[in-house]
């Protein structure tokens, strides 16, 4: 009787946000903040489908998009930019949930170890400053 072969599976990666291992398919994705996304699905609404997934996004969009203009989300963009260490997702998460302080960014975005609390402070500042005044 033969023994039965053993087949080599490859070796899969654990997701793991908290450490930005999100799956093979975002490696290379770009992150859009959800006001960008308000603003993509609001200027389609002349040829935008009537459909429930749709208007529930949008409503969603509308009801958490924290920037109110295209202006406001591109300047927080810029913002975030100048930190070099900062992926596209912790951008969108930073630009999304606007954390009052460095701690609490980190808590909810843990990557975040990796800068300095306070380099990471003016950057929310700054933020919030862009969300009080925004037009």
């Amino acid at each position: 009787m033969a023994t039965p072969r053993l087949r080599h599976r490859p070796q899969t990666e654990d997701e793991d946000a908290a450490a930005l291992k999100l799956g093979a398919e975002f490696n290379n994705a770009g992150c859009l903040l959800i006001s960008e996304v308000k603003y993509l699905l609001e200027n389609r609404e002349k040829d935008a489908p009537d459909t429930a997934v749709y208007n529930q996004t949008l409503d969603y969009v509308k009801t958490f998009a924290k920037f109110h203009t295209t202006d406001s989300a591109s300047a927080v963009r810029e913002t975030l930019r100048r930190e070099p260490a900062l992926t596209q997702f912790e951008t969108a998460q930073i630009a999304n949930l606007c954390p009052a302080d460095a701690e609490e960014a980190k808590s909810i975005v843990p990557s975040l170890v990796k800068i300095d609390d306070d380099k990471l402070q003016v950057l929310l500042d700054e933020i919030q400053t862009m969300r009080r005044f925004q037009s």
